[in-house]
């Protein structure tokens, strides 16, 4: 490796083409961890550039430093080089300087042109590829293109339909926050009125003398890929998927297949993981608007969604438990195990990707999107990997009834589980030891010749039904009806589960001659004996006539969270009626309600609700559970 230690002008005055790989991961940088802290040292410097006599500050600034592998020139085409580490870094950089360029022509400055010259090639064709000076990998093209050739923030954010009260994703966003504060430092709001074209000189001879960076270029025998995964700690920290992109990659970029034809790699990106760096949602969610890079929490984990995505896909694959943790190496692991095609595999991960989609992200009404709603938020994302197995397998294998079958069984199993308050601790060995028999009865079926899909259906029952232990078991009816009557159903920190049964019940108690078929969203929980009525409203009703040792507070204690006492109302119409006395409560619900829920508070004679009320609706709405959610 040769370094070599260059101001970010001569940097970027050389006419070279600064070129991320396709595998490398999108812009990640944001305003408080990295923005900010490069803004202060590009101000610092241009102000110390500014008090020098000698337009030198007293010492520069180390900007890091940036590793590249120059590519040998064919023809006449600019110079190239690799950016094998500092993508993130020359990025912004660029971003910077486009900002102090667009900022300067605005101004009519003197610098304008020097500035110019220092994020284009100038003898390419303007707007060209090979006109910019950093190339950003794959992802950020389009976008990278879009600022660099704007002119102005508001160019930029009409061009992309955005406003300044957006949240913008983060390149837009970058370059948007360096031209607020060049203005701020070029025009201060105090009444100091410095020159403008001195201060845009003082950030330009920044560039020139202040701020410095090392320059690493590797010789022919280092390697790429090595020194990359020994750099990739530095800076903002990789996530698996980055790792696990370059890997594929660079082995695509080394395929034969890519020798012979150069535009191999890319267009195996463009088919297979194109949509996992590009695929938006119209609303970022802080500053992230990529849908697979949106943060997500499942159980303990918080992690961007492609790193769950492939976890559970490796699970699946290996049939094996794994630590997220180490999931690059167990992706290396495994495929240096398997002969498949690297096409092949993608091909395969893409598939698959679109299953997981409507697991985290349901939107149909299809028996697998309603069971991907419930799991979600029964948070046991620890069936993913099965559920991947199950509807990854085509019809042929697999028949859909069967699949229907499977998945009813599954629901049913987690749904009595959670509401007899039965452990689970145990659900990631449970799942992770089905998913190994369902792969095993499927290779014995193909091995022997007989149907698939009845022996693989079978074996998901026969394992449920298996265990009587507390930590396995699907209860019975017996079991379910208690837990339905007497346990809690109402959590404060877990409404959304209550809300979840209720809906549930109330989609059951539909017919052909209601008006909507499934239940409305954003629906709260309503305690119809209020948590905090008052016994005048809801007196306590006679002792029991076999004694159980119970103070009338305890007893509404223990009944008042069950779910005959719940049921699900408007915030507006819920805020209303809380804890008002029923008198009030029933017609306001029979008024305003049109749940199937709520269809016997239509009954004007119900004037009083307690204990007893709440019991008779409990059996009443289990009748639907238990149809539901059936058992064998």
């Amino acid at each position: 490796m040769k370094p070599d230690k260059l101001s970010i002008h001569d940097l970027f005055q050389k006419e070279r083409r600064y070129v991320v790989p396709l595998y490398q991961r999108a812009y990640v940088w944001n305003e408080d961890d990295q923005w900010q802290p490069l803004w202060d040292d590009i101000e610092r410097q241009a102000e110390g550039c500014l008090l020098s006599a000698a337009g030198i500050p007293r010492r520069s600034h180390f900007l890091g430093a940036v590793v590249l592998n120059v590519q040998k020139i064919v023809g006449s085409a600019v110079a190239r080089s690799e950016v094998i580490d500092g993508q993130q870094r020359l990025t912004t950089l660029q971003l910077f300087i486009a900002a102090l360029r667009d900022f300067a022509i605005k101004a009519d400055s003197i610098h304008a042109n020097k500035l110019k010259r220092l994020t284009i090639n100038e003898d390419e064709k303007p707007g060209a590829e090979s006109s910019f000076k950093v190339w950003p990998t794959n992802a950020d093209r389009a976008l990278f293109r879009s600022i660099m050739l704007a002119g102005g923030p508001e160019q930029l954010l009409a061009q992309n339909e955005l406003t300044a009260k957006d949240e913008l994703p983060r390149l837009i966003g970058a370059y948007c926050y360096f031209y607020r504060q060049i203005a701020l430092f070029v025009s201060p709001a105090d009444d100091t009125a410095p020159d403008p074209d001195n201060q845009i000189f003082g950030l330009i001879q920044a560039l020139r003398v202040g701020l410095q960076m090392v320059v690493i270029e590797l010789e022919d025998n280092d390697d790429p890929q090595i020194i990359f995964e020994t750099l990739n700690a530095r800076g903002q920290p990789l996530l698996p998927s980055d790792l696990i992109r370059n890997t594929v990659f660079h082995q695509a970029s080394i395929d034969p297949a890519h020798i012979a034809n150069e535009t191999y790699a890319d267009g195996l990106y463009d088919r297979f993981w194109h949509q996992f760096d590009n695929d938006r949602i119209p609303t970022p969610i802080k500053g992230e608007d990529r849908y697979w890079h949106i943060l997500e929490r499942q159980g303990r984990l918080t992690r961007p969604r492609i790193d769950l995505f492939i976890f559970h896909f490796l699970v699946m694959q290996t049939g094996r438990e794994l630590m997220i943790g180490h999931i690059f190496q167990e992706f290396r692991d495994w495929r240096d195990n398997e002969d498949e095609p690297l096409e092949d595999f993608l091909s395969e991960l893409k598939r698959y990707s679109s299953i997981f989609r409507n697991l985290i992200s349901p939107s149909g009404q299809d028996r697998a999107s309603v069971f991907a709603r419930r799991l979600r938020t029964l948070d046991s994302s620890t069936a993913y990997p099965l559920l991947l197995y199950i509807l990854g397998l085509p019809t042929a294998k697999l028949s859909q009834n069967d699949k229907t079958q499977i998945l009813t069984d599954l629901e049913s199993w987690l749904i009595r589980r959670l509401v007899c308050q039965l452990s689970n601790k145990n659900y990631n060995k449970f799942f992770v030891s089905l998913l190994a028999r369902m792969k095993a009865v499927e290779t014995k079926a193909v091995e022997t010749g007989t149907a698939v899909s009845p022996e693989i259906t079978a074996a998901v029952r026969d394992e449920l039904t298996r265990s009587n232990d507390e930590t396995n078991r699907w209860p019975n009816n017996d079991e379910f009806e208690r837990g339905w009557m007497h346990k809690a159903a109402y959590v404060k920190s877990r409404p959304d589960r209550a809300v979840m049964l209720l809906a549930a019940v109330d989609t059951a108690m539909k017919t052909s001659k209601n008006e909507f078929s499934s239940t409305p969203v954003n629906l709260t929980v309503e305690h119809l004996l209020p948590q905090q009525g008052s016994v005048a409203d809801y007196p306590y009703p006679s002792e029991p006539v076999t004694p159980d040792g119970l103070t009338p507070e305890i007893r509404r204690a223990r009944i008042i969270h069950t779910i005959g006492n719940l049921t699900l109302l408007t915030q507006s119409l819920n805020s209303s009626v809380s804890n008002g006395p029923f008198s009030q409560k029933r017609p306001e619900i029979a008024l305003h309600s049109e749940l199937r829920l709520n269809a016997r508070f239509q009954d004007e004679t119900l004037t009083n609700w307690l204990e007893n009320d709440i019991a008779v609706r409990g059996r009443d709405l289990f009748v639907y559970a238990k149809s539901i959610w059936p058992v064998p």
